[in-house]
């Protein structure tokens, strides 16, 4: 089956808004996976809903999740190839005949490093789906059944500049944590974020109020002066493009982290095993999710099981606590987790009615994606706490 104009029109506007850019490079990268896919005799079909594309050679059938960047760097990509496999791993459970999941991502040009960061990834956290890595110079690196005849290099990749550095990552840990500082004065209500309220006038400043190294905080300003995000004619550090740079911060936000669904060894109230896990791990745990959005007022879903940010999980340490795994088929009471941005979840937490809770920004940024009304959530938080903290910002710009 050739591709037809509505599955083209698909191609270039399904996926253009999760890229980091506008620009009409994400449209032809998604245009020629596609004709990768014709070219190799694949047929390929538009599902009711869900995965981007269907596609079918001989009895194998793969559900395909595209996601493209206009850059090909490692802190775009794999935030997006996380996204990919979340999504397309939702979305064949709803699909006919249940299509093997192939979560694909692209860009103009990546890199062998990148590349191999990608797949590094994916071994790790989606060893079950199939993935696809391709890019306008002529990479296609595909892993899954019936997809190695896809794989080529680019007749020439010119080798990586040993004096080049890569670039930081934007969303590492702390600076996570640093953007919760500088973002803390335009919260409507100070009560949704521990963290110090104040401007600060260089790295120096807001190194010392982050309670981080003056080195991290220059790189961190440096970096978020080079993609735009700092207004240059400010007297303090003032974050610009906000919209943006909370977009990008949330498909960041979108990986898979270790966790462990728990149960009480004996009955007991479940307030009591929140209070008694928190206990355990001081100030290096905090409820998450769904719980912390109702201790701050801001619930919206109900009946899920509580979830609790901690630095480690020792299943062996559990008993102590009144705790077991619980086995496959049981009702789970508590979810165990460990961040992956240990610094800026445990800093950022605070008390609520006795209870040690993620902040309003980390419970945006986690609830966004997940399957269980999510994005309901999500929505209610942007419109309650982010939206204004957007227009507060901006204002402070104007005076």
């Amino acid at each position: 089956m050739l591709i037809n104009k509505a599955m083209l029109r698909k191609l270039e506007t399904s996926q253009v808004r999760n890229s980091v850019s506008s620009s009409t490079r994400p449209a032809q990268i998604e245009r020629e996976i596609a004709e990768v896919f014709r070219r190799a005799g694949w047929v390929l079909s538009e599902p009711s809903d869900g995965a981007d594309l269907l596609i079918r050679k001989k009895n194998v059938v793969y559900a395909v999740e595209i996601k493209a960047a206009s850059e090909g760097r490692a802190d775009r990509l794999v935030p997006l190839m996380a996204q990919a496999i979340l999504q397309i791993q939702s979305s064949v459970r709803h699909l006919h005949g249940r299509p093997a999941p192939l979560a694909v991502v692209a860009a103009p040009r990546i890199a062998p490093t990148v590349l191999e960061q990608i797949h590094q990834f994916a071994r790790v956290h989606a060893p079950d789906v199939a993935i696809g890595v391709v890019d306008l110079e002529g990479l296609r690196e595909f892993s899954g059944k019936g997809l190695e005849s896809l794989n080529a290099r680019p007749p020439s990749q010119p080798s990586r500049d040993s004096t080049e550095k890569p670039r930081a990552d934007l969303f590492s840990d702390l600076n996570q944590w640093m953007m919760k500082v500088l973002l803390a004065p335009y919260l409507k209500d100070s009560k949704l974020l521990n963290a110090p309220v104040g401007h600060y006038r260089n790295a120096s400043e807001l190194a010392v109020a982050s309670r981080v190294s003056v080195m991290t905080a220059f790189r961190f300003i440096r970096q978020l002066k080079r993609e735009g995000f700092v207004h240059e004619s400010s007297r303090v550090i003032q974050l610009v493009r906000l919209e943006e740079l909370l977009r990008r911060w949330q498909a960041a936000a979108i990986r898979p982290i270790p966790e462990i669904a728990v149960r009480s060894v004996v009955a007991r109230d479940k307030r009591v095993q929140v209070q008694r896990v928190l206990a355990a791990h001081g100030d290096r745990a905090c409820v998450a999710l769904f719980a912390a959005a109702e201790a701050l007022h801001l619930g919206f879903v109900h009946g899920v099981p509580a979830h609790i940010y901690v630095d480690d999980i020792h299943p062996r340490d559990l008993s102590q606590i009144g705790l077991m795994k619980a086995e496959q088929g049981r009702v789970a009471e508590l979810i165990l987790r460990v961040p992956s941005a240990r610094n800026s979840v445990f800093r950022g937490a605070l008390v609520k009615d006795g209870l040690r809770v993620c902040d309003a920004l980390q419970v945006w940024l986690d609830v966004s994606n997940h399957p269980t009304r999510g994005k309901e959530q999500a929505h209610l938080i942007f419109n309650r706490v982010i939206k204004p903290m957007i227009d507060s910002a901006r204002h402070a710009r104007r005076q």
